[in-house]
């Protein structure tokens, strides 16, 4: 049997997700030879609803105006006994996940990355100076080599996994697409936080004048698609179709980069986690952790510098899904009930994508906030959190 031509290059990327063809585009226009092996045989498939802050484009340094489908100006925020609402500073964008990983595939293509859809890793590993990489085909067989390899191949990565990286916690994620009810303000998202429904939030994500997305963060073992159908029966609300993911949870310790000599493993996106464990949103901070994988590798600077200023984002956010997770129902009741004006003002002005570097400021403003996840925390100290169960059917919708 004839064995492969070992094709080289100067950065081998695993999967065509966003991060991984944003690093590609980047590496390609830095003067670098690259290829993206991707499983499926098409570019953004399946598709998902996103919202996304402005953050985007200032990541991107483009206005991705062919994924935008629809923009949203206010949030309302329910607890079980409180309702606050919050105007945006700047719209937030609704993202089409596939339109938008088309967008990132053209980008790379003209940089001139190679793309080759269709294609499987067989095998990955780090020897003779390269990293070596046996992929498949349409039943063919492709060895390639080169000294940067970088896994972008999701949450259950293939090279986090041959590599010894560890897996990534996960969590599920489901949302239906529904008609909006009459009379809804489609520039206006809601978000529900019910500790028997989940630790997390529900929310309604309009994604045109007539529809919306309305999903769930499961966790705890507890049924997705039973605690979204009888939410959305409740409300007199009927799916359309389904959208699922499951999503990674930022590991702040985790290693995301490994070497062999001169040759260098690198994940980034969901195979690395890059994901606000708050708000389960990993968009932008996938991008941010691409970007700075192409840094290290142009740059020639370790990943974990180049990453470091994304880390402690994420870090931040870490931190408090920690305190949220400690909290009860009465604890957001008095965290909506008790927002001050300048609190409003900066959940209307602060990129969710960059809270670090106001954090300070927020507590500042209103210091009782630090006050209420400190109690929650010392009361899970003493016991473990009680969940106030309600049948489903009495969190009316607030017009």
């Amino acid at each position: 049997m004839t064995r492969p031509s070992v094709a080289r290059y100067d950065a081998i990327i695993a999967g065509g997700s966003a991060a991984g063809l944003f690093a590609a585009a980047r590496l390609a226009q830095a003067g670098a030879r690259v290829i993206v092996l991707e499983r499926t045989s098409e570019v953004g498939a399946p598709t998902r609803t996103l919202i996304v802050t402005r953050e985007l484009e200032r990541v991107l340094g483009f206005r991705p105006s062919a994924a935008i489908v629809h923009a949203v100006m206010h949030m309302d925020m329910h607890s079980r006994a409180r309702k606050a609402s919050v105007t945006l500073r700047e719209s937030d964008w609704i993202i089409d996940r596939g339109s938008m990983n088309r967008l990132l595939f053209e980008r790379a293509a003209a940089a001139g990355a190679e793309v080759a859809l269709g294609t499987a890793l067989v095998e990955v590993g780090l020897e003779g100076g390269v990293a070596r990489v046996t992929a498949a085909v349409q039943g063919r067989s492709l060895l390639l080599t080169a000294p940067v390899l970088i896994g972008a191949d999701g949450v259950r990565s293939d090279v986090a996994r041959a590599l010894g990286f560890g897996a990534a916690r996960a969590v599920p994620l489901l949302q239906a697409r529904i008609a909006l009810p009459p009379g809804y303000d489609p520039s206006r998202v809601r978000i529900w936080f019910d500790r028997a429904l989940t630790n997390y939030f529900l929310w309604l994500i309009p994604d045109s004048e007539t529809t919306a997305v309305l999903g769930l963060v499961a966790e705890g073992g507890k049924p997705a698609r039973l605690v979204l159908d009888a939410f959305l029966q409740s409300h007199g609300l009927t799916p359309l179709e389904y959208q699922g993911a499951v999503i990674p949870l930022h590991m702040p310790w985790r290693r995301l980069e490994r070497r062999a000599g001169k040759v260098r493993a690198l994940l980034v996106g969901d195979a690395a986690a890059h994901v606000k464990v708050t708000t389960v949103g990993g968009l932008v901070s996938g991008l941010l952790g691409a970007r700075a994988a192409a840094e290290a590798v142009i740059t020639g600077r370790p990943y974990a510098q180049a990453i470091a200023s994304l880390q402690r984002e994420l870090l931040i956010h870490d931190g408090m899904r920690w305190a949220l997770d400690r909290f009860v129902d009465a604890d957001y009741d008095r965290l909506l009930g008790g927002l001050a004006p300048r609190t409003q003002l900066w959940l209307a002005t602060q990129p969710r994508d960059r809270v670090a570097e106001g954090l300070l400021s927020l507590i500042a403003g209103q210091p009782q906030l630090a006050l209420l996840p400190l109690s929650a925390i010392l009361r899970s100290a003493v016991r473990a959190p009680r969940r106030e169960e309600m049948p489903h059917g009495q969190t009316a919708w607030v017009r």
